[in-house]
Formats: structure tokens, C-alpha cells, sequence
């Protein structure tokens, strides 16, 4: 299973692997597969060194990675499920006696055999030289396991510059990064329409499950009928509809209506999830449709921070922890045994550009006669996970709502503390389905 990094698939190219170093790790700051990923070198020192490092905006100056006596750098990226590439690139400097150029060779059968990509790229003494790698008309790149891009280094054109020594001279490296286009989990259709659907029927006399099915959602067709045979008698008949990172809420080998719940884990922030209840729906001997209109089981919270754009990049990571209840909805009364989600927060990161910031999740409810209350501690994270500053907010609020919330994350550090609350209701999406 590949562990994604600070990524998420689309359509259009993105940073796939990124080494900004300012954690003082070799591990990706973004990556496609972080686990895979990796940085492995061979020099005097067999630990890496970090050092001030090169700014790229939206990523501050932090850190660089720094080897003395450097020979050759090989950096490992895992292919799988990438459509395509675009660049390679990343900055370099050395010292007055380290090397002033470099060979870049890959390999595509795990470093068994190597091809050079580049034989000669000489760089300058103390300053930053700016490379980039137009790896987009390589086919052997992808459908791969792992491509590996490796460095070496020799003198160079050293001019009048010190004399090369290879035991004593250090390379800088900063701002490695891949790019291209991974899109693979993105499904077909709207991301915000369900893409499963799940149907339950049971008895209205005593609540026994007489059938119940999952199915994807285009195999409705689109009329959306769904033919169901049923002997005559009274039935409850419940309709769910989602779409989900993480799985939701169902009970397993359900026999009752009684121990019925659905509910989503909290971090799963971007689940949609819609339902509809028919109660005590009489079959008789003839051919009948019924339809069944589902509605929305959650709300979307969105937050706009109000803080100057400059100030926001000091933010790496946002998280947010939710001190409310993990609702669900239980349409035949409370289960005896009801599932626990040890998910109490949500981590956003990956800051790339002022749009990054505007953060959303989406709340479940269920169906919901009235409101019930929801708490967010929102807590905000700078270099080396420092706090920088803590919000809590607090409100009521009723299911299919969109609430937008806005102010300043950095609280003290502006002129306002705190949140402008405005409850949008109208949100009156519907998906229509007969059965």
C-alpha cells in the first residue's frame, strides 16, 4: 500500500516527490509513496549534515542537505500508479573545494544497470545553481516499480577557483523534486456525488432484514431504477448513498433493524454521504415504483482565515480536533453495541499557495430534526511542530448546512481573535433514485 505525503491525486502536474530538508530528515516532504522514497549517498561522512538551505516559495528558506566528500547521491522514487512526468529539479552549491560539476544517470531495473541521463552539468562556488530536467519524454519511466536518479560527482572546470578536494570539500542540495501527474484514486464523476450505493429492507412488523445489497452507483443506469422483488407485506426500506476515503460506519452482518447505525470517521472530512428512510411501504400483488429521494446526512464546514497571506506561510500544519461526539444516525432507536472511531482530529498540510489555507470538512449528522453542537480546537503548527497559536469554536447547528467560518488563525499575532460565525442553509441538493 503506497503512504501518501502531503498529496492528494489530480489531473493536473504536481509536485509527485519533494525533499525541502527543512525538518532536518532525508524523508519527502511530499511524496507519492513515502515509505519507498529515499535519499542514500556516499561520502566522507555517512550521516547527513542540513545547513541553511535555498527558499522556493511558498517553502521558506529552512534547511539544506549538506555531505562532505561527496562521490555520488542516488535518490529512489516509486512509479507505481504515476501517469506521467514532467521535471526534475533541485538546487546545488559546493564549497571552494568540493566538486563543480556532475553526472546524472537512471535506472529502471533497480539499479542493476544504469543509463546517463546527463554527463556533464558544471555549477558554480558558494551560490545557488538553479536545475531542472525535462523528464517528460522518458516511456520507460512509467509502469515501473522504481525509477532511481543517481549523482556523481568530480571536479570540474575549476578556473581559478581553490584546488578540488575530495575528502574535505561539501555539496549543498536543496529543493529536490519530481514532477508529473498521479491521479489514479480520483473516481469518474463529481466527487461530490456518492459512488456507492447500499439498500436495506426490512420487515415493518418486527424489523428483520428481508434483503439488502451494494452496488456502485452507475449500475443504476440513468433512469435510476433499481427492481426489487418483494412477497406482499410491509416493509421499511432504507437507502444510503456515499462516498468515502476511509470506509464508513455500518454494522457487519446486520439480522435487525435494531442494530442499525451509519456515521462516518471523523477524518474522512471529505465523505459524502446521503440516505432516505421509507417506512411501512405496502407491496401487493401487482408491479409498483416507489421513489426514493435521498438527502444529505452531514454539513460542510469551511474556514477562511482572514491573516495576511505572508504571515499564513509561517503555518506548516493545521489540525483540527473536534470536541463533540461522534454522531450517528440510528433511525430505529439506540444500538446495544455501537461502534467506537478513535478519529478525534484532521491534519492539513502541504501549504503550497494562499488558496491551501481555506481548509473544509464535511460534519456528520445524519438526518437531523434541529441542531446539535459542534466544537472545533483548531491548533496551528510552524517549523518543527512549534504551536503558534489555538482556536476554539464552538456552535449549534443543523444537518444539510453549509457553515462558514472566518477570522484570523494566528489570533494574537493580528488585531482580531476569533471567528465571524454565518450559517448558509441554502443547500438543497438532492439525488432522486426509484426502486
Amino acid at each position: 500500500m503506497q503512504a501518501l505525503r502531503n498529496i492528494e491525486p489530480g489531473l493536473e502536474p504536481q509536485y509527485l516527490y519533494y525533499w525541502s530538508f527543512n525538518e532536518e530528515t532525508l524523508e519527502p516532504h511530499i511524496a507519492v509513496d513515502e515509505v519507498g522514497a529515499g535519499i542514500a549517498f556516499v561520502g566522507k561522512n555517512t550521516e547527513p549534515d542540513f545547513v541553511g538551505g535555498f527558499g522556493l516559495a511558498p517553502v521558506e528558506a529552512g534547511r539544506a542537505l549538506s555531505i562532505t566528500g561527496a562521490k555520488s547521491l542516488e535518490i529512489s522514487l516509486p512509479m507505481q500508479e504515476i501517469e506521467s512526468l514532467t521535471a526534475f529539479d533541485f538546487d546545488i552549491s559546493s564549497s571552494g573545494t568540493g566538486p563543480k560539476d556532475f553526472s546524472l544517470s537512471y535506472s529502471v531495473d533497480d539499479g542493476n544497470t544504469y543509463e546517463v541521463l546527463s554527463a556533464t552539468n558544471p555549477f558554480g562556488t558558494s551560490t545557488r545553481d538553479r536545475y531542472s530536467f525535462d523528464i517528460s519524454s522518458f516511456p520507460q519511466f512509467i509502469g515501473i516499480g522504481m525509477l532511481k536518479l543517481k549523482f556523481e560527482f568530480f571536479a570540474g572546470d575549476r578556473g581559478e577557483g581553490s584546488d578540488y578536494n575530495e575528502n574535505t570539500g561539501t555539496l549543498k542540495l536543496d529543493n529536490i523534486r519530481v514532477s508529473g501527474v498521479y491521479n489514479t484514486e480520483v473516481e469518474p464523476g463529481d466527487p461530490t456525488i456518492p459512488s456507492t450505493l447500499h439498500y436495506y429492507i426490512f420487515s415493518a412488523a418486527d424489523g428483520s432484514v428481508i434483503q439488502q445489497q451494494s452496488m456502485a452507483m452507475d449500475v443504476l443506469g440513468e433512469d435510476g431504477t433499481l427492481d426489487v422483488k418483494l412477497a406482499e407485506g410491509r416493509y421499511d426500506v432504507l437507502f444510503l448513498a456515499y462516498r468515502s476515503d476511509k470506509g464508513v460506519l455500518l454494522p457487519e452482518d446486520l439480522t435487525n433493524a435494531n442494530a442499525y447505525y451509519f456515521g462516518q470517521h471523523f477524518d474522512d472530512h471529505r465523505a459524502v454521504t446521503y440516505s432516505v428512510l421509507l417506512e411501512d411501504v405496502e407491496v401487493a400483488g401487482s408491479d409498483a415504483v416507489e421513489t426514493a429521494t435521498l438527502t444529505r446526512c452531514y454539513s460542510r464546514v469551511e474556514f477562511d482565515f482572514t491573516d495576511l497571506s505572508t504571515d499564513l506561510q509561517a503555518v506548516k500544519k493545521i489540525v483540527v480536533t473536534r470536541g463533540h461526539d461522534n454522531y450517528l444516525y440510528t433511525p430505529f432507536g439506540t444500538p446495544a453495541n455501537l461502534p467506537m472511531s478513535d478519529a478525534q482530529s484532521i491534519t492539513f498540510s502541504g501549504f503550497d499557495r494562499p488558496a491551501d489555507y481555506q481548509i473544509a470538512l464535511n460534519q456528520f449528522f445524519g438526518p437531523l430534526d434541529g441542531t446539535k453542537n459542534v466544537s472545533y480546537e483548531l491548533t496551528a503548527y510552524g517549523e518543527g511542530d512549534v504551536v503558534l497559536n489555538t482556536v476554539t469554536i464552538s456552535q449549534d447547528m443543523g444537518n444539510n448546512v453549509r457553515l462558514r467560518l472566518s477570522g484570523r488563525l494566528l489570533g494574537n499575532s493580528g488585531t482580531i481573535n476569533g471567528f465571524a460565525v454565518a450559517l448558509d442553509t441554502d443547500w438543497g441538493e438532492v439525488l432522486d433514485r426509484e426502486f
